[in-house]
């Protein structure tokens, strides 16, 4: 992203001939970064949380409220980014949707591809999410003695 906008100001204000495809480039790789981002940001548990009432829970209590926490941005992210993202690719995909500013020879970009980030994010949300539920659930069961470990109760 980075080679693209000093490509543009390069030959924006250099050459005096802006390039045709850049704009448009490092505004598709921000819409990764930024969506690939939310994801990676779930996945090491740095997103924005309101902890008031998990503070006041017990252990047992919070671990109770993460997985709950977890199902519904597991259903969220089911629903609205792997189920809408596939329906956004593949509509965009079947009319066709081009970008304007981006060919390689006669074929431009189809836009299907840039939204493929929505899915695939939201592949990466759920199967963390899972880790997450699966963990929390195993330490509730561990912690309460209904799971052997090592032969042992």
């Amino acid at each position: 992203m980075i080679t693209a906008v000093v490509w543009q100001v390069f030959t924006r204000f250099v050459l005096q001939d802006p390039s045709s495809f850049t704009d448009e480039l490092s505004r598709y790789l921000l819409i990764w970064i930024g969506i690939l981002g939310g994801a990676y940001t779930y996945v090491i548990k740095r997103h924005l949380a309101l902890e008031l009432l998990a503070s006041r829970l017990t252990e047992r209590g919070q671990r109770g409220l993460s997985i709950f926490i977890n199902l519904i941005i597991f259903a969220f992210s089911a629903i609205a980014f792997i189920y809408g993202g596939y329906e956004l690719v593949h509509s965009t995909l079947i009319h066709g949707q081009t970008s304007p500013g981006i060919a390689i020879g006669s074929h431009h970009l189809l836009i299907g591809y840039v939204y493929l980030v929505v899915p695939i994010s939201g592949l990466l949300i759920c199967y963390f999410g899972l880790a997450d539920i699966a963990s929390a659930w195993f330490e509730l069961a561990h912690k309460s003695g209904h799971v052997s470990v090592e032969g042992q109760l």
